[in-house]
């Protein structure tokens, strides 16, 4: 049992050999030698060690107490630089973004959970930026930027920031690790297999950081479209229900107001006259007076049915085995008509590709309506990437479809679009209570689960 620096360094083949495996010059590992290892280098030294069955003492590594986030997270962006290069061999190219964004697209197409997790402020000449909270719409933003509008496949690692509440225990600036495929073949099985190339890249980068139990959840935002298009429900109801399912917990506020509209008063559709031409939290007097008509005419709406909100909770909360799918909709009384049946064919398709090609086990994947549901840009096929033994912060990555997302930034035309991201910092809490982790293919659906 190695108990020293030095002593790993000389174990590892020397000074110069070490500064090879770290790309550092030999003058810092004679530094590391003096002072011990920065958390930038202890996860990739530490899994150099084991991949060479050399024991270490765990105060040579200094490994962190659960408090300690700071040394979680550099450890965590060390670990993940020194295995992008399996991006670049999948023929990813990586691109870089500012950590300074305009903070209107994030405003507009993350959703109303997150537009109050923003770090915003205006800049000297009053345009209101925020720092990124996520890597795909910058990357997104870039590529149209570009103006080539070619099939691009990108790779990026960077800081990404969200509020947490005081007391909640959640860090507010994570490391995402991730890939996108922009504008591809538009061909059912070729969206397919751009799909699963995204899952199988994710997984071996996951498998890499020595995380190896784990499970795949996927919903499908199109399915939930189809029904309630098939149940007959009014398009605003329809726009209402796929934005409030896509934010989880505010789906029950929806349905009860559907179901017993308020009554809309005078005071409530009129603007206070210091109001009429600035911004509220966030909003433009554009989306203000839009919201204030659709009050209007939810007024003058047919209710929704009690039966109908009854399908569409048992819809939200389904979870099932992904063969199961069918089935589990005629339980729960959903009749499968055009557009639902339609939808299930592709769901179903989809599933037949993963798991033909997905390198993971069929029995670990399941249909979790619960799931991938906290960015409103996704508008199809979601998926998390989970690890049980992780609790409620079990989500290690995450992604999807956003195929109407390129075009709400401003491309010429629609455009398809999927990807998926990592949250390093989980990836290496994984990996170092993987030992423990007790696999469970079908957990609880009512867990509460944290977006990447």
């Amino acid at each position: 049992m190695l108990q020293s620096s030095s002593a790993v360094i000389q174990a590892l083949g020397g000074t110069i050999k070490v500064a090879e495996l770290l790309e550092v010059g030999s003058s810092a590992i004679s530094n590391y030698r003096k002072n011990g290892f920065p958390p930038r280098v202890c996860f990739a030294l530490a899994k150099i060690c084991s991949a060479q069955n050399i024991q270490v003492a765990s105060h040579v590594f200094g490994l962190p107490n659960a408090e300690n986030t700071s040394w979680r997270r550099q450890a965590a962006v060390g670990g993940g630089q020194a295995h992008l290069e399996l991006f670049k061999t999948a023929g990813f190219e990586l691109i870089e973004n500012p950590v300074l964004q305009p903070a209107d697209p994030f405003i507009e197409l993350m959703g109303e959970e997150m537009r109050r997790r923003l770090f915003t402020f205006t800049d000297p000449v009053g345009e209101t930026l925020c720092l990124r909270p996520d890597l795909t719409i910058p990357t997104a933003r870039q590529y149209i930027q570009q103006g080539k509008f070619e099939q691009s496949q990108y790779y990026y690692s960077g800081t990404a920031f969200r509020y947490q509440p005081r007391g909640a225990g959640k860090p507010e600036e994570f490391t995402q690790v991730g890939i996108e495929i922009l504008n591809a073949d538009t061909a059912m099985q070729n969206i397919v297999v751009d799909e699963v190339k995204v899952l199988n890249i994710l997984v071996d980068f996951i498998r890499d950081q020595d995380v190896t139990k784990f499970d795949l959840f996927i919903n499908d935002l199109e399915l939930f479209s189809a029904i309630l298009q098939d149940l007959k429900l009014t398009d605003r109801q329809q726009i209402r229900l796929r934005r409030s399912y896509s934010h989880g917990s505010s789906l029950e506020l929806t349905l009860s107001q559907l179901i017993s509209p308020p009554p809309v008063t005078r005071s409530s559709v009129m603007l206070e006259p210091n109001q009429a031409n600035r911004v509220i939290a966030g909003r433009s007097q554009e989306e203000i007076m839009a919201r204030l008509q659709d009050k209007l005419d939810e007024a003058n709406a047919e209710p929704l049915a009690e039966e109908t909100a009854a399908k569409i909770r048992a819809l939200a909360a389904l979870n099932c085995p992904v063969d199961e799918l069918r089935a589990a909709l005629r339980s729960i009384g959903v009749t499968i008509h055009k557009a639902t049946d339609e939808a299930i064919w592709r769901f179903e398709t989809r599933i037949s590709e993963i798991t033909k090609r997905c390198v993971i086990e069929p029995s670990a994947i399941c249909f979790c309506a619960k799931r991938g549901r906290k960015l409103a840009y996704y508008t199809g096929f979601v998926f998390e990437i989970c690890v049980p033994a992780l609790g409620p912060r079990q989500v290690v990555a995450s992604g999807g479809r956003y195929d109407e997302l390129l075009s709400a930034l401003g491309a010429p035309e629609p455009l398809t679009a999927v990807g998926g991201a990592v949250s390093m910092e989980r990836i290496y809490e994984a990996a170092g209570g993987q030992s423990n982790a007790a696999k469970t293919t079908l957990p609880d659906p009512s867990s509460e689960t944290s977006e990447i």
